[in-house]
């Protein structure tokens, strides 16, 4: 069940890899929402049923992309995939910025071997009094992960000393596959350091992908340019 979808003037679903390539329905409440998931739950018997059909996600991605029917400025997209039975991530994490659909922090940073990046001091969307949770995200590679990543931790911390997330500790989310997304305390009197570090064991570029979310309206910030 999608207990959010109000907070978005249009949501859509579709199952891809289907025998019978089916048509995204769009909604404009959750309760419709909900009822379609029900109605459209995975189901085997509906997919090609060979290993050797390749996945046509990228058709269904670009018939979203061409709709014509609803804006794309700031449109989120989810992709459930079960193709490695052996393997597990947990999914339900990344699904959080449904919720906070604000996207206040983006920045991508090119690093190599052992370091350190120190995003300078920044305030959140939230209202001076205020206090609620954000999301942060962080991706390690933008790509499959592979055996030359070897370690990552970070701190936010609010710049009077009052406060401190820290990854990896035993009360936050761990990483999965690639990427790791949790919620933190927010203030909005207060100021935020995010500063992590990291260890790979090649020389080769890789690219940290770096993100937060709020409830609180934001204007969309622009994607880095890599």
């Amino acid at each position: 069940m999608v207990a959010y979808g109000d907070m978005y003037t249009t949501t859509a679903n579709v199952r891809f890899d289907t025998k019978q390539e089916e048509e995204i329905e769009y909604h404009t409440d959750s309760g419709s929402l909900n009822a379609s998931l029900w109605a459209h739950q995975p189901d085997p018997s509906f997919g090609y049923g060979d290993k050797t059909t390749g996945s046509n996600l990228y058709n269904v991605l670009k018939k979203f992309l061409d709709n014509g029917n609803v804006s794309l400025c700031g449109a989120q997209v989810f992709v459930l995939v079960k193709r490695y039975p052996d393997e597990t991530d947990g999914f339900d994490p990344m699904t959080w910025i449904i919720t906070r659909p604000y996207q206040f922090l983006a920045s991508n940073f090119v690093v190599s071997g052992s370091g350190r990046i120190e995003i300078p001091a920044f305030k959140t969307p939230l209202p001076v009094g205020d206090a609620e949770y954000c999301t942060v995200a962080i991706t390690i590679q933008n790509h499959t992960l592979d055996n030359s990543f070897v370690s990552m931790s970070y701190t936010i911390a609010s710049t009077d000393g009052s406060y401190i997330y820290e990854f990896p500790s035993d009360s936050v989310n761990p990483l999965y596959g690639t990427a790791q997304s949790d919620d933190f305390d927010c203030n909005g009197y207060l100021s935020y350091k995010w500063t992590i570090d990291y260890h790979y064991n090649t020389d080769k570029p890789q690219i940290i992908e770096c993100r937060m979310y709020s409830q609180f309206y934001h204007d969309f910030l622009p994607l880095p340019p890599f």
